[in-house]
C-alpha cells in the first residue's frame, strides 16, 4: 500500500472499518490534516486519529496513525 498517498490510506481505513463494523466520522481540522473518529456498534468512540493529507511530507504522522489504530486493525494494517 502507498503510505504516502492520502486517498490510499483513507480507503484502507474505510475498508477495514467496514470489515469490523465501525463507523468513520471525518472532520477537517486544518488544511493539512483530517481528524478521524471511529465508532463501534454501541455508539462508543473506538479510536481517534489524525490523518495527514500530505503523508509524504510527514511520515512521522503516518507512523503515529499506524500505531494509533493498531489495536483495531492489527500491527501492520498499513502494509497491506
Amino acid at each position: 500500500m502507498e503510505r504516502d498517498d492520502y486517498a490510499a490510506i483513507r480507503d484502507r481505513i474505510a475498508m477495514l472499518s467496514r470489515q469490523r463494523r465501525l463507523r468513520c466520522d471525518w472532520s477537517e481540522t486544518t488544511k493539512r490534516q483530517r481528524f478521524l473518529l471511529l465508532w463501534d456498534a454501541e455508539g462508543r468512540v473506538a479510536a481517534r486519529a489524525i490523518v495527514p493529507l500530505y503523508p509524504a511530507e510527514t511520515p512521522m504522522l503516518v507512523d503515529l496513525l499506524e500505531r494509533g489504530l493498531a489495536h483495531l486493525f492489527g500491527a501492520d494494517w498499513l502494509e497491506d
